[in-house]
């Protein structure tokens, strides 16, 4: 991609409708170091011949506020095979998994190690799963009793008691016996009823406007996002599941297609990729390349392009930095655990990277 050949002028992004606050969480964000292939068939659309999946990153986040430690998604377990057996059936049906770490392993080996965070899987006091897919809950065995598992609406139904109690269930009873299940309720009579985050239901996990919960229906039941305050005036949004590459995101009309090309993406995308993709495909310049995919990924594939729509708007401030739980354009771009990710807008971390998923558009044929 040498240069695009479009100067639209971006619509202004509507209101992020935050609460003011000082008070901040740092997040790290942990690579498990496991891909996962994603066949883009049943994840984006439409097809784009070259562009036909690709081997992805698991991520997870510790978020920490003042003493209390909260990790949001625990990505793969490490020996998958011991997932319900049905869950195990389809991985080896529909995907290949490189294997990776368990977070809790992640947090000892550098607290025992390095020390620089010093934050060990027995001071995590909840994990948050985005949903109860097996690439975003782990193991949970692998925390001690003490720490809670927070789940979206409608979780708990189809996750306790597990399996093989319940033969159908896709999370292991050893999850969640003994441990305090909590489910997040963004109904009317909830004690944050009412508060809006952009245009997202949200919960205010810590009362203090430091770390949101939102609700993302679309891909997955009770499927949330996570939105970190790191500053007084900046916030990465932890996406999850919403979509699964960035693609789905941008363009659009608040981020269009950039006159001149960003120079971390010279070289790495010739032939004018983006350019000629959007005219191949007589799409807008200010309209995202791809939209979610029908069939068995997203529970309803109307609401999962509500989600994204609601993403988008915070995407386009740039106060706000998305990092969706499969972004393979920032794995080497992004500081990673155990450094912290609260300082992006002061490394120029947006502007770099907003683009850089058009590497894995490099092979496209039109």
């Amino acid at each position: 991609m040498a240069s695009s050949q479009t100067k639209s002028a971006p619509k202004s992004a509507p209101s992020l409708n935050i609460p003011p606050s000082l008070a901040t969480v740092d997040v790290r964000v942990i690579d498990t170091y496991t891909n996962l292939y994603l066949n883009s068939s049943l994840f984006w659309q439409p097809p784009l011949e070259g562009f036909d999946g690709l081997d992805a990153p698991v991520y997870s986040f510790l978020i920490s506020h003042g003493d209390t430690q909260v990790v949001f998604d625990l990505g793969v377990r490490s020996d998958w095979e011991n997932y319900a057996p049905h869950i195990v059936s389809l991985i080896r049906a529909t995907t290949t998994v490189t294997r990776g770490n368990d977070v809790a392993v992640i947090l000892d080996d550098d607290a025992n190690g390095s020390g620089m965070v010093n934050v060990r899987s027995s001071d995590i006091s909840a994990v948050i799963w985005s949903h109860n897919h097996f690439d975003h809950i782990g193991n949970m065995a692998t925390f001690p009793s003490t720490t809670d598992l927070v789940v979206g609406p409608g979780v708990r139904a189809i996750s306790v008691p597990g399996w093989p109690a319940d033969p159908a269930s896709v999370v292991l009873a050893s999850d969640t016996e003994d441990r305090t299940v909590r489910e997040i309720s963004f109904a009317s009579g909830d004690s944050t009823a009412g508060l809006k985050i952009g245009q997202f239901d949200a919960v205010d996990y810590f009362d203090d406007g430091s770390f949101y919960l939102l609700d993302a229906p679309g891909h997955a039941v009770g499927h949330i996002c996570a939105l970190a305050r790191t500053t007084p005036d900046t916030f990465v949004l932890m996406g999850a599941d919403a979509c699964h590459h960035a693609s789905l995101l941008r363009p659009t009309e608040y981020m269009p297609l950039p006159v001149s090309v960003p120079i971390g993406i010279q070289g790495s995308c010739p032939g004018d990729v983006l350019a000629a993709l959007i005219s191949s495909r007589n799409i807008s310049p200010c309209s995202p390349l791809f939209t979610v995919a029908g069939g068995p990924v997203f529970l309803d594939q109307g609401e999962a392009a509500e989600t994204v729509r609601k993403i988008q708007e915070l995407d386009a401030h740039d106060g706000v930095f998305v990092v969706l739980g499969h972004d393979r354009s920032l794995r080497t771009r992004i500081p990673m655990f155990p450094e912290k990710l609260n300082g992006w807008r002061e490394m120029g971390l947006g502007s770099e990277t907003r683009w850089m998923f058009c590497e894995d558009l490099k092979h496209v044929k039109f």
